[in-house]
């Protein structure tokens, strides 16, 4: 294991691309703390900001339910490097403005600058998703994804302890001004990349042409994926996984706030435990992945997960829903690079971005649908927190059993 790892540190590309990550997901953990910090500050009603938490989803998914597969079919005929070097510029910018705009604006000014924010990230996603086998070679794939992976469970253990700390000792703005510094040093890394080249389909001089070819693209990126078994089963099973994530974003967040002494550093504290957790996970898969079949992976993954969820709903001890969440990032980590891995090798580089565009946005509207509906209910009073969650874990666990047995 470490002579692979290695060997892929020495690969200069790939070493600028997971330093870059390492950096800006870092910043990523603050701005998320931060906004919940404001939203919490500025609620309706401090004691229940479910509605406000809500609207998180709405903003950050939205640009990737109404463009994704489109920028997936824009991406796959760009150049990928410059791709991800001026989205991740934008989104630097765009963080810096969210603390004059939060300031002034409000929440409904902070949710526009959020909303260009992940329009931004559409174009990101996935262009990082597609250029990694660019820079690595196929047999290296799920190793340089774990090594990927790791990179961002590290940046989001350290961001979330650091930025809990950070923001609720002195505000939610020093969490957006240190993300947006994150995302220039990312910048800096990506333009040190050198993925292979490849031939780019050119577009039509006239518009209406290449309306019609753009539009086709889309949906041969929507026939590939339905029509590959495997990526069809890992897109099912994300999208499983992100409505569950729906779930705990609306419900999971009111229960550490009536569990923790400090809402801020409580969060963090779990976002911490999960990515720890996640450590574990990809660690195990980079040592030990290739011994077991992927399906196993996956049902573990989604399994798992869905029994940590099931027990946390109800553990009033905070630091029992710590070690839950850990062992809950463990079995994500499972999920998540195993899922990644496959698509990347079912699919060729001339349709990869469709396809990882067509997984953000399906993945993006299940949870942006299950946050919507979710914070009416728990609003309104009609459901609890804690079942809310329980009900995530238990349908996390029928897609495990189900995914095990019936996928192929």
């Amino acid at each position: 294991m470490e002579g692979a790892d290695a060997r892929l540190f020495r690969n200069p590309s790939f070493r600028a691309l997971w330093i870059g990550q390492l950096v800006s997901i870092f910043g990523d953990r603050l701005t998320y703390l931060a906004l919940l910090a404001l939203i919490v500050e500025r609620a309706r009603d401090p004691g229940n900001p479910a509605p406000e938490l809500a609207l998180i989803p709405v903003a950050s998914f939205l640009p990737a339910i109404l463009f994704g597969p489109i920028v997936g079919a824009l991406v796959d005929t760009w150049n990928i490097r410059r791709v991800l070097i001026a989205s991740d510029f934008a989104r630097g910018c765009l963080v810096l403005l969210l603390i004059p705009a939060a300031a002034w604006g409000g929440l409904p000014a902070a949710f526009v600058l959020v909303f260009l924010l992940y329009t931004a990230n559409t174009f990101f996603l996935p262009a990082r998703s597609a250029i990694l086998p660019d820079l690595v070679p196929e047999e290296s794939l799920v190793k340089a994804n774990s090594l990927a992976t790791l990179a961002g469970v590290v940046a989001t253990i350290a961001g979330s302890f650091a930025g809990g700390l950070l923001v609720e000792r002195v505000g939610w703005r020093w969490g957006f001004a240190l993300d947006g510094a994150t995302y220039f040093v990312s910048v800096f890394f990506l333009a040190l990349t050198r993925p292979k080249r490849h031939e780019r389909v050119a577009r039509p001089a006239r518009w209406s042409a290449a309306y019609r070819v753009l539009l086709h693209d889309v949906a041969e990126g929507a026939r590939l994926t339905v029509s590959h078994r495997a990526v069809l089963g890992s897109l099912l099973s994300l999208v499983c996984l992100w409505i569950a994530g729906g779930a705990l974003h609306v419900a999971g967040t009111v229960l550490v706030k009536n569990r923790a002494a400090g809402f801020v550093s409580g969060m963090g504290g779990i976002l911490s435990a999960v990515g720890f957790g996640m450590v574990a996970g990809t660690l195990l898969l980079a040592t030990a992945g290739a011994r077991f079949s992927k399906r196993l992976l996956v049902a573990l993954g989604l399994s798992g997960a869905g029994l940590m969820l099931a027990i946390f709903s109800f553990t009033p001890a905070y630091l029992t829903l710590a070690l839950l969440a850990l062992l809950a990032g463990f079995f994500v980590a499972l999920l998540l690079v195993t899922t990644e891995a496959v698509m990347q090798v079912s699919i060729g580089p001339e349709a990869r971005a469709r396809v990882f565009a067509l997984r953000d946005f399906s993945t993006r509207f299940a949870v942006l649908g299950t946050a919507l509906l979710l914070g009416i209910a728990l609003g309104q009073g009609w459901i609890t927190p804690a079942w809310t969650v329980a009900g995530a874990g238990v349908m996390l666990l029928a897609a495990g059993a189900c995914g095990y047995f019936l996928w192929r």
